[in-house]
């Protein structure tokens, strides 16, 4: 039997990248079963890799924007690392306090990419491929651990992830569908006038209810969204749960349907069926959903995609891109799956 190993995983960046993450990491338990995995994540990726316990023995929190800031944050999360003595340490996020973080670790194995600010302090550098899919990507470091570990197909995906451990969550009982109206960046948002008037149309023709999902800056958002007619069967969730029940939720829900942004990839673990739209962003970046179900709705557009991840305010002031797709055209896609 082959010596038992530590990795760590270095992952500090959007809730999307950091839940894209669990497919890596899935892959690594699955390819070496004996090793010992520990994930290096922020407070709320903790929430997430806290719900895959089977997959991660050990989860570490940089607080980068709390309690982690500045040179001491930065001397106390190498020290953490240091104390588990890893084998080898992978990092998916191209900062250079990352690059220095990883660099001070002294870690023999040093796994990163080309691209990364202050890349020299990896030992093991690997392109950052454009025009494939972010979980391809990140595949492709996984080779410095062990170049035999076989990319997992659609059966062996999500052995793990399918069933997420979380606290009995009793806020939902029934099938829902899930909508998540919000974003950091403003221009990947759909006007919330169409939203409120797709889940008015929905309600007219489905028998489920809604549930509105998003972080707490999101609640007025998904408050005004809420047609006054249908309220009783409309539940704003924003800000009021852990990613682990979120995760449980789209688990256990007929759709999702979201803007470019982390709620479909934390669907796309438990693949929950989805509707995504895009907007000033592409799928070919690399962030397309994996559900099994899922559709995407974006215009072509001479001025798309502008950004890599949206920005403030449309450079045009039009808005096209998202006000191009009408509430029609995602409502008719809605029913269809509901059927």
């Amino acid at each position: 039997m082959s010596e038992r190993k530590t990795h760590c995983i270095f992952q500090t960046g959007f809730i999307g990248d950091i839940a894209l993450t669990m497919f890596l990491l899935e892959e690594l338990r699955i390819g070496k079963p004996q090793d010992r995995i520990i994930f290096i994540t922020t407070p709320l990726g903790a929430e997430i890799a806290h719900a895959y316990p089977e997959i991660i023995d050990e989860v570490i929190v940089f607080d980068k924007r709390g309690k982690g800031k500045g040179i001491s944050g930065m001397q106390s999360i190498i020290a953490e690392i240091k104390k588990v003595s890893p084998d080898t340490i992978l990092s998916l996020h191209q900062s250079m306090r990352s690059s220095l973080i990883i660099g001070f670790s002294g870690i023999p194995t040093r796994i990163g990419y080309v691209s990364s600010s202050l890349s020299i302090m990896y030992n093991h550098r690997f392109p950052y491929q454009k025009g494939i899919h972010e979980i391809d990507r990140q595949r492709t470091l996984l080779h410095a651990i062990d170049p035999d570990i076989f990319p997992l197909n659609s059966i062996q995906r999500r052995t793990y992830l399918s069933n997420p451990q979380s606290d009995t969550m009793d806020i939902i009982k029934d099938l829902c569908i899930v909508i998540a109206p919000g974003s950091i960046w403003e221009t990947k948002k759909w006007p919330a006038s169409y939203y409120k008037e797709l889940i008015d149309s929905i309600l007219d023709s489905a028998t489920q209810s809604i549930c509105l999902i998003g972080s707490q800056a999101d609640h007025e958002l998904c408050n005004s969204i809420i047609p006054d007619n249908h309220r009783d069967r409309v539940i704003n969730l924003a800000g009021k749960m852990h990613l682990g029940h979120t995760l449980r939720l789209l688990q256990s829900s007929s759709l999702l349907i979201a803007n470019d942004s982390a709620p479909i990839h934390l669907a796309s673990l438990v693949n929950c069926p989805t509707i995504a739209i895009f907007g000033p962003t592409h799928p070919a970046f690399g962030f397309a959903p994996l559900s099994d179900s899922s559709s995407i709705f974006q215009k072509n557009l001479p001025c798309r995609p502008c950004s890599i991840h949206g920005q403030v305010s449309c450079p045009l002031g039009t808005h096209a891109c998202m006000r191009n797709i009408t509430p029609s055209d995602i409502l008719s896609s809605t029913l269809n799956y509901l059927s």
